[in-house]
């Protein structure tokens, strides 16, 4: 059986690298927010051009739902 002090290092380490794993999670997370976030001004603009440039175009080729 381990003993009270190996109990507590064993405790001590899962909980330090799951802190780590966790910051690291947080870390990605707010850069793929920011990535997400800088797509999002070119996509409206290019939605706004395309609902223009139908209205000038004789053949329209609609857009595909994702």
């Amino acid at each position: 059986m381990a003993s009270p002090q190996e109990l507590f290092d064993e405790t001590k380490t899962r909980l330090d690298l799951n802190i780590a794993k966790l910051q690291v999670l947080e870390r990605e997370i707010q850069e793929k927010v920011a990535e997400k976030n800088k797509l999002t001004q070119p996509i409206l603009e290019d939605q706004g051009a395309l609902k223009q440039l139908e209205k000038l175009s004789d053949v329209v080729q609609p857009l595909e739902s994702k």
